[in-house]
């Protein structure tokens, strides 16, 4: 499934055609390093179709170095917390990168062209990522990070600026003006052939006859965008309202990779000086969106995913066509798993699943203190951490221990409660307690929080009635596959347990870029060989 399955999808129209360019001689170090981060996806994902994979996904499989027990190895299992693991080889507790929330929204630096959305910048971005570096070595080095949410396109690159590229509701790429003034001359052209043009009203049918795919079509609290739960699904006619919902269908992830692939041809990513490796980041999130609205079980997934397969097909031909498959060293991993919808999960332990969401409990408790101390301590629900502005409460003589005990108390007469640390607890828990851990390195020394709350295995948080969720510390939501590509790497399946802090010292090791500081992962031996 190469480019001609592309261009019916989108009549011709829409996708670059590969650029042609003369690489240069070959020598030993990878020219280009390639990420790419499938938004919510499991290793079960990746393994449970491949008999049907025959394109990109088989490619990987078939030559590449599989691990199929990859932790984000944290607690707070979101979008922005796991993207800021993957280069950094540090912990979100080391990041700074706590929930979506405490991430990337920053009012001072707004969006290009699109003033209403909320701005966005590595602002709370802590330590260096690979890309210092690569700039560490060699100062010439190249970069482009594209992705359909901010957070995916700036947390792997990490503080540096440079060129990165996310999408807008409005119907283009752009970018914010911690980055830059104005789009580049490449993006604007981008944007101006305007592929979404093409997109309205178009129909997402199924890939393969009806009887390629064991899923009902329909399922328990499915939550179609266009008012649908099952085959064909599409996008309104409306421009405006077909750009806002394009994530949630296959064709974002093709524009995705389309504005990666003009990037590295206008950037020259991976050509030229033969001393110099570049750093190309896409991270493909409709998995996330479609997973978030049909379930991780469901035919709509599958469908996905199959057209996935192809569209990363045509991607790695179209680089073939500016670095040589033996001069890139290629990277492919999630930033979180997911759970299944609990009105399709089977029993954990005895215990139903379901679905859970305090804010009610917590606003009642912070309300009760802004009305006694008539000031608002900033005391929040996410993702089980309640946060709060420790300063304020300790400056009014308010003891924070005793109230971090008091909440836990609370939260634990909650029947969807297995755990709550607070700040002394979890410093006591032992090391032995695999969840324990993960809120270690989720919290940061100086992050002011009250209690962390770990809900039953099954549980989920979410504040919908439909639709499947992740953000727990539990294997469904931290088990994530990691793959290496490239030269020199044996296609091999390893089982044994790895994280994805482990990537950034791993590919440093292979491109000689040594890290800059301490990090919470390791080498990968299997990749990277044993240190002398």
């Amino acid at each position: 499934m190469l480019l001609p399955t592309m261009a019916l999808a989108f009549a011709g129209s829409v996708l670059s055609p590969p650029p042609v360019l003369v690489p240069s001689p070959r020598d030993t170090a990878p020219r280009l390093v390639v990420l790419i981060i499938v938004d919510q996806f499991r290793p079960d994902h990746l393994l449970r179709y491949r008999a049907e994979w025959t394109g990109g996904f088989k490619r990987l499989l078939d030559e590449g170095m599989l691990f199929t027990d990859g932790r984000q190895d944290h607690a707070i299992t979101q979008t922005g917390p796991g993207h800021s693991t993957v280069l950094s080889g540090r912990f979100p507790a080391h990041t700074g990168i706590v929930t979506n929330d405490f991430g990337v929204p920053d009012r001072l630096f707004p969006l290009i062209d699109d003033p209403k959305a909320v701005g966005a910048s590595p602002h709370r971005f802590q330590g260096s990522a690979l890309l210092d570096w690569m700039i560490a070595r060699d100062s010439t080095t190249r970069m482009l990070s594209v992705a359909m949410k901010d957070r995916s396109a700036i947390l792997p690159i990490g503080r540096a600026r440079g060129e990165v590229y996310w999408w807008s509701k409005l119907g283009f790429f752009t970018t914010s003006r911690y980055y830059r003034d104005s789009l580049p001359s490449w993006v604007r052209e981008w944007n101006q052939r305007n592929p979404m043009g093409d997109l309205v009203g178009r129909q997402w049918g199924l890939s393969k006859h009806e009887g390629a795919y064991l899923e009902a079509d329909s399922l328990p609290a499915e939550n179609g965008r266009d008012g649908r739960n099952t085959f064909p699904h599409a996008l309104p006619r409306d421009l405006g309202t077909a750009a806002a919902m394009v994530p949630h269908f296959p064709w974002m992830d093709s524009l995705t990779l389309d504005l990666a692939l003009t990037g590295v041809a206008a950037l020259g990513l991976g050509i030229g000086d033969e001393s110099r490796t570049d750093l190309l980041s896409v991270a493909l999130s409709s998995t996330d969106e479609i997973g978030h609205d049909f379930g991780p079980d469901s035919r709509e997934l599958h469908d996905m995913l199959l057209r996935l397969d192809g569209y990363l097909a045509w991607f790695l031909d179209s680089l073939a066509a500016t670095t040589p498959r033996d001069r890139i060293l290629l990277v492919l991993t999630s930033d979180h798993g997911t759970q299944a919808m609990p009105e399709q999960a089977p029993p954990t332990d005895g215990r139903a699943a379901g679905r859970a969401w305090p804010t009610a409990m917590v606003r009642g408790i912070a309300t009760d203190l802004r009305d006694r101390w008539r000031t608002d301590f900033e005391i929040r629900f996410d993702y089980g951490i309640v946060t709060a502005d420790l300063v304020a409460l300790r400056s009014r003589g308010i003891d924070t221990d005793s109230l971090s005990r008091r909440l836990a108390a609370r939260f634990q007469l909650e029947p969807y409660v297995d755990r709550v640390y607070t700040p002394r607890s979890l410093a006591l828990a032992p090391q032995s307690d695999p969840i324990a851990g993960r809120w270690r390195h989720t919290v940061p020394d100086d992050f002011g929080w009250l209690v962390a709350v770990t809900p039953y295995e099954g549980i989920t948080w979410d504040s919908w009635t439909v639709g499947a969720n992740h953000g727990t510390p539990w294997l469904a939501d931290v088990q994530v596959p990691l793959l290496f590509w490239g030269d020199g790497i044996k296609p091999r399946t390893v089982t044994r347990t790895v994280r994805t802090v482990d990537i950034a010292p791993t590919v440093a090791r292979l491109i000689g870029a040594p890290p800059t500081e301490p990090l919470d992962g390791v080498v990968l031996p299997e990749v990277a060989g044993r240190t002398r």
